[in-house]
């Protein structure tokens, strides 16, 4: 499962280098913005309804299940056509200075992306770690490196809309696999639409909501203040930089943190403070290594292919990276301690301190990036993250010393 998370980020490391090499920094800019986009909507009009639905499915039988994960992802499709025909309305109406075919293609990936993002969360609840690891390499890992290829053999191949066309045939892909899987074993007959889920998910939910609207504020916000105040150039390097850096994100919470949820949330229902304890350490103590083994490796990696993108500017840009991969780490231990305050039930506690994270983003970038420019970006980034891993470690620590007081 690790092998296929690594070969997703390895290929999404070298389509960036792909297209800084091929494409230019602006349309990396562009490239970075909707990747925001595809993460903000799923946050945005998500409800918050997938960290509640997999800590719900955690140990529930397969009839049950089955009717739940049908009703989230209709009312993902049915929220998403909504927001395209706004989409469109307004590409029309305002006759916005964009491609139709770049427009049909980023309309495609977004609504896609919505639905794989819960369907990820589903079978996460279901504790599917093999089936979840193939899901993801068909949606990210796959389809870079025939896009990459085609452009490397034909140089009219190398365009947005064609890393956009892959990307979409990538998740195409995966919903053959899941749409084959869904078909099989007879799980068709177990097809459902759970009402009674919707109406008590939507109303427990709304702390994780709250939490993922503040999540993808501290990530992403910084991108899109980037573009306003310095554009699309300046946007490429800050998004580039931090795409390296977050394969070490990615490889460290996707691949070893949030499989290991459902194990902490079901070690913290024992109700033995022991047993919880020996689990998070241990998760602790696997994704501590695996950060620092990842940023170390990509700490000496970027500078050694910087060269070949024959952009000055990025090796002038050099110690910004730096900054970017220390806020990484301090991203992913906040992550971690957010994981652990979901098994703990904590989730006013994560809803509060992601928006109190996105407030401390704004305010920090608004006031490092017109004053300092990129450079600011990665202090406010480091800055902020230090401060959210440290304050949910109080979190963290306060609950399980509240909970053993109570105990004795």
């Amino acid at each position: 499962m690790l092998g296929l998370r690594l070969t997703n980020s390895l290929a999404k490391f070298a389509l960036s280098l792909y297209m800084v090499r091929y494409l230019g920094l602006a349309e990396v800019g562009v490239f970075g913005l909707l990747v925001s986009a595809s993460t903000g909507l799923p946050s945005i009009f998500g409800f918050g309804l997938n960290d509640w639905t997999a800590r719900h499915l955690v140990g529930l039988d397969r009839a049950k299940a089955i009717p739940i994960a049908v009703a989230r992802l209709s009312l993902t499709l049915a929220t998403d056509l909504v927001l395209l025909a706004a989409f469109w309305a307004a590409i029309l109406a305002l006759d916005l200075p964009i491609e139709r075919t770049t427009a049909l293609l980023m309309s495609a990936i977004l609504v896609l992306e919505h639905l794989a993002m819960d369907e990820y969360a589903i079978e996460i609840g279901r504790e599917r770690l093999i089936f979840v690891s193939f899901q993801h390499f068909f949606r990210a890992g796959l389809w870079p490196i025939p896009v990459i290829a085609w452009g490397l053999v034909d140089p009219a191949a190398r365009s947005l809309d064609v890393v956009l066309a892959g990307w979409l045939a990538g998740q195409l892909a995966m919903w053959g696999l899941v749409g084959w899987r869904a078909l099989s074993g007879g799980r068709w007959r177990l097809f459902g639409f759970d009402r009674g889920y919707l109406g008590g998910a939507l109303r427990g939910s709304v702390h994780f909501w709250l939490a993922d609207i503040g999540l993808v504020g501290n990530q992403h916000l910084d991108r899109f203040l980037v573009s306003l105040f310095l554009g699309l150039e300046a946007t490429g390097i800050y998004v580039l930089f931090w795409s390296v850096a977050n394969v070490v994100h990615t490889l460290s919470v996707i691949g070893i943190l949030q499989p290991q949820t459902p194990r902490l949330i079901a070690a913290e229902r024992t109700g033995d403070p022991a047993a919880f304890a020996a689990e998070r350490r241990r998760v602790g103590r696997d994704a501590s290594l695996w950060a620092a083994l990842l940023a170390i490796g990509a700490g000496i990696a970027l500078p050694l292919v910087l060269p070949w993108f024959g952009r000055p500017q990025l090796a002038e840009a050099l110690p910004i990276y730096y900054v970017i991969l220390a806020a990484t780490l301090a991203r992913i231990g906040s992550d971690g301690f957010g994981f652990v305050l979901i098994a703990l039930h904590r989730d006013r506690a994560i809803a509060a301190t992601a928006l109190g994270g996105v407030a401390a983003t704004a305010a920090a970038d608004l006031a490092l990036i017109p004053a300092f420019g990129l450079p600011g970006a990665a202090a406010a980034y480091l800055v902020v993250g230090l401060a959210l891993v440290a304050l949910r470690r109080w979190l963290v620590t306060s609950e399980v010393a509240r909970r053993a007081s109570a105990a004795s």
